[in-house]
């Protein structure tokens, strides 16, 4: 996946950013997104057109066409999916704190034994 047009240079100087958590993602996918993040970013976003019919399944499945085949894909499906599932909790409040009324939870100053 990582052949792209001639004429658009992608960055692979920097470590791709997950821009989320990483823990649930198999190892599989976090190196398959290490690897071909960039390009699959780019492809996603429009800046670089698709040269092969692998980058042009990819598309398709960005689009929710069809089914993710490769690991790069379902690691960019799960990467998707995770980005929207952190940015509605960032949108949450916190639940309220538990209310304290100034009772001790255990009388450990009371125990004798």
């Amino acid at each position: 996946m990582s052949r792209v047009t001639r004429n658009t240079k992608i960055d692979h100087t920097q470590p791709f950013v997950f821009g989320c958590s990483t823990s649930v993602f198999p190892p599989e996918e976090i190196e398959a997104l290490l690897t071909h993040g960039h390009t699959l970013e780019a492809l996603a976003t429009g800046t670089v057109r698709p040269t092969t019919a692998q980058q042009k399944h990819f598309l398709r499945v960005v689009r929710e066409e069809v089914e993710p085949r490769t690991v790069e894909e379902r690691a960019w499906v799960r990467l998707q999916a995770r980005r929207e599932f952190e940015e509605d909790e960032k949108g949450k409040a916190p639940p309220p704190p538990p209310q304290d009324y100034g009772m001790v939870e255990f009388d450990a100053d009371r125990c004798w034994w």
